[in-house]
């Protein structure tokens, strides 16, 4: 899913999520309807969608990740980190 850049998403998480295709539009709709929450996007034929989250609504945004996740099984991918971002011990 192509990332949004720039002075519209600074300050935001990009969390992405993979759940079946048929619930796609109640999801969204969902998230929606939280006026603020985040940004939804999702591309056509996948069944993955993206939310784009104020950093400072990040607590509930998970909150309704988990909530969607036990009602639809929204499930969040997990990026793997880059080389270099390793934490050290």
């Amino acid at each position: 899913v192509p990332q949004l850049e720039g002075p519209v998403t600074e300050g935001c998480l990009h969390r992405r999520f993979r759940l079946e295709k048929q619930h796609i539009a109640y999801v969204k709709f969902v998230v929606e309807a939280y006026e603020g929450l985040a940004q939804v996007s999702s591309l056509p034929g996948r069944n993955e969608m993206e939310w784009i989250i104020p950093t400072a609504l990040a607590d509930q945004a998970g909150e309704l990740a988990r909530a969607l996740g036990e009602e639809v099984g929204l499930v969040e991918i997990i990026e793997p980190q880059t080389a270099g971002t390793d934490a050290q011990d």
